[in-house]
């Protein structure tokens, strides 16, 4: 019997330290903070730069704060699409070159679209998500340079 239940207490121990781990990578997808510099304002961005942050993006958010946005990091420049799997609300997306120059804009992007890809016309290394609006509030436009960085 008493072997039984040291079995069962570590059991349950690992099974709690498990649950903890998934959890604490699950918070972490999102652990890093950058900063948009925009002439009214600035904007904080979530910072996706893994393949599961990647892979969900905005999906599963009710809602993206006026005063946020995603910006997905790339290791190298590609031809990445983005898609509104689980996304609900409509979206801007940019896509970013190295020079963090917008060369390639998709506006008011409606959730509707999925299972649609979105591709650039050329690579970039940066992919900028923000609530619809977002280029037409801001004037952003191929073209234009964005200035982020690191908080």
């Amino acid at each position: 019997m008493p072997m039984r239940i040291l079995m069962l207490t570590i059991s349950c121990a690992l099974l709690l330290l498990g649950v903890y781990m998934y959890s604490k990578v699950d918070a972490d997808i999102y652990d890093k903070t950058y900063t948009l510099h925009l002439p009214q304002n600035d904007i904080s961005l979530i910072v996706s730069n893994s393949n599961e942050s990647r892979m969900r993006g905005l999906g599963g958010m009710n809602s993206l704060p006026e005063d946020k946005a995603m910006l997905f990091i790339f290791n190298e420049p590609g031809e990445y699409g983005i898609w509104m799997k689980d996304v609900i609300f409509p979206i801007d997306i940019f896509w970013l070159n190295e020079e963090k120059e917008i060369i390639h804009l998709e506006q008011d992007i409606s959730p509707d679209t999925f299972p649609k890809i979105f591709y650039p016309n050329e690579k970039s290394v940066y992919v900028l998500e923000a609530n619809a609006g977002f280029a037409k509030n801001n004037n952003l436009m191929v073209g234009k340079v964005l200035n982020f960085d690191t908080k």
